[in-house]
This record gives C-alpha cells, structure tokens and sequence, in this order.
C-alpha cells in the first residue's frame, strides 16, 4: 500500500513539472496584450467656444448658448462618455486613447413640434494617450426644416374660418395650420417631400388645395402660400 502511494505521489510530481512546463511555453509563445483599461490622454476645452446660427431667419438673432448640450461620444460605439452643458464645461477631461465625436445641440430633436428649431454641431477629435488634444471653435446650425403657410391678401378675403392646412413630411409627422397661425413647423430631416393639403370654405364653396414641394433640405425655411388660381 506504501509502495503504491509513492508511485502516485511520483506521477503527480511528474504530471505537476509537465504542467508548468507547458504553462511557461505557452507563455513564451503568446503577445502580451495592453493593459485593457488603455492610456489616457486629455481633451481640453480651455478657450474652447460654441456659437449658434440661424441663417432661416430675416435679421440676425442672437441665439444663447449656455444651455445647449455638449457631448463627447465614442466613435466606435456611439457611446457617450461625458456630458454637460456648454454653461458646465469643465477646462478639460481625461479620455482612454482614442477616436471620439463631440457635438452640441440645443434640444432634443422633435418628430413635429412649433417653434421647435434643432441646432446640432459635431466634430471629430482623436484623443492620445498621456498627451493634450484642443478643442476648436463650433458653431452650431439649423438641422431640421422650418415650414411657415400664408396666403395672399386676395385668398385671405374669401377663405372661411373653417379652412386648415396640413403639412406632412413624413407618416406620422404633420401639423395643422389654422388660418390665424404665424408660426413656423418645424420637422426632423430625412424625408424630401413636403404635402400642403388646405381643406375649408373659400368663396363660399367647400375647398381642397394641395402643394407639393419635392428637394427637402434640413437648415432650411419652406413657405407654403395659397392663391386664388387668377393670381397664379
């Protein structure tokens, strides 16, 4: 019984020397992969200065930018990584070694929402480990489409209360302009067609009207006007 137990220590003596052995060459034969946690580098916003714009608008206007968000988002994932508002920025923020977007806005964007403009600003920047990346100027601009609908003085006088106009870029995003309505839509980008339908009383006759405007552009101010046909 003795002789059998030093036979199976001697085994696993043997077997433990093989381990170890195969161990250290796996080792040997392996990279040797970066800290997973990465070097950091720093993102400074020392002198760093956001501006809005809104070149739809007949005068210029001074738009306050202290509460506008800034974000800095993960290229790769689109994760953001740090967030305030411009009023909040710190003088700098550290960052792992890598490629980010940093954009600014003023709101969330709205599917279809009055006097709702969406100003959006975004660069990319590329973050070194244990070195300083500066952030430059951004001015932000309009990035949905502002809709305003009038009507000439002539249809203005022959239109019932009752007349409504619907604007529709997109299934689900539509607003209905009442006759007294000065002000703008606005619609978040993507579809390149605008549908004006007015449906009421104009002439004492029951109306339907359609516009269609096709090339929709975000950033910019589409005005929808209704005539009589002997003004066209």
């Amino acid at each position: 019984m003795l002789a059998l137990d030093n036979k199976v220590m001697r085994f696993f003596k043997i077997f433990f020397v093989a381990l170890v052995a195969a161990v250290a060459m796996t080792g040997c034969d392996s990279p040797e992969y970066p800290d997973p946690a990465g070097e950091r580098g720093t993102l400074s916003f020392d002198g760093f200065v956001l501006t809005a714009v809104d070149k739809t608008l007949a005068s210029p206007v001074e738009i306050e930018v202290a509460d506008f968000v800034v974000n800095v988002r993960n290229s790769s994932t689109g994760d953001v990584v740090a967030s305030w508002t411009y009023g909040e920025i710190p003088a700098s923020v550290e960052l792992l070694d890598g490629s980010y977007v940093v954009e600014a806005y003023n709101a969330e964007l709205q599917p279809a929402a009055w006097d709702a403009p969406y100003y959006y600003a975004s660069a990319q920047v590329r973050v070194y480990g244990k070195e300083e990346t500066s952030m430059s100027a951004m001015q932000c601009t309009l990035a949905n489409v502002a809709v305003s609908v009038e009507y000439s003085d002539a249809f203005s006088a022959v239109m019932g209360s009752d007349v409504a106009v619907r604007v529709e870029m997109a299934q689900g995003s539509a607003m209905d302009f009442t006759p007294g309505e000065t002000r703008r839509a606005y619609f978040s980008p993507g579809a390149t067609t605008l549908v004006a339908v007015l449906t009421g009383t104009v002439g004492g006759m029951d109306t339907m009207m359609q516009q269609v405007i096709t090339g929709i552009e975000p950033g910019q101010h589409y005005q929808v006007t209704f005539s009589l046909d002997d003004e066209q």
